[in-house]
C-alpha cells in the first residue's frame, strides 16, 4: 500500500511540474490520473513498501531533460539510476547551530521538480537564487551557468 501512496504521490508531484509549466498549476491537477506515472521497482533490503522509482525511458527526453540533444537523453533514460521512493517523505532532521551559507538555482523549465517548490526551498534555506531557463539538468545544459555559481559560492 505504501508503494502505491507514494507512487501517487510522485505522479502529483510530475503533474504539478507539468501544469505549471502550461501555467495551469491547481491543487485539483496534482493528482490527475492522465499524467504519466513512474515505473516502481522493489530494490533488495527496501524498506516495507518502498521502491525506486525511473523515469519512462521513452518520456526521458520530454520530462527530465528537453534542453538536451534526444541522443543524450535516450542513453540517460536507459541508464537512469532510481530514486527511491521513500526519499520523498523522509522528514529532515533539524538544524543544529548556525545556517551555512547557502546558494540555489533555480530551472525554471524543470519538470521534474516545479520552480515555485524549487523557489520556496531556495527561501526556505536562505540561499542566494539564481534562475535560469533550464531542465532539470541545469549542469549538462548550462554548465557555464553552474560553474559561475559554484565559484561564487566558494569565495
Amino acid at each position: 500500500m505504501l508503494v502505491v501512496a507514494l507512487s501517487t504521490l510522485l505522479a502529483g508531484i510530475l503533474a504539478l511540474g507539468a501544469a505549471t509549466l502550461a501555467g495551469t498549476a491547481h491543487a485539483s491537477r496534482a493528482t490527475e490520473p492522465s499524467y504519466p506515472k513512474p515505473t516502481i521497482v522493489p530494490y533488495p533490503g527496501a524498506p516495507a513498501g518502498d521502491g525506486d522509482a525511473y523515469i519512462d525511458p521513452a518520456r526521458f527526453h520530454r520530462l527530465f531533460a528537453q534542453d538536451l540533444p534526444r541522443s543524450t537523453t535516450d542513453l540517460m533514460g536507459a541508464t537512469q539510476r532510481p530514486g527511491a521512493l521513500g526519499a520523498l517523505v523522509t522528514p529532515q532532521a533539524p538544524r543544529r547551530g548556525r545556517p551555512s551559507p547557502s546558494w540555489y538555482l533555480v530551472a525554471k523549465q524543470d519538470r521534474i521538480i516545479p520552480p515555485e517548490a524549487e523557489r520556496v526551498m531556495a527561501a526556505r534555506a536562505h540561499a542566494k537564487t539564481v534562475s535560469i531557463n533550464s531542465s532539470h539538468v541545469a549542469m549538462m545544459s548550462h554548465p557555464g551557468v553552474v560553474v559561475e555559481l559554484i565559484k561564487a559560492a566558494a569565495h
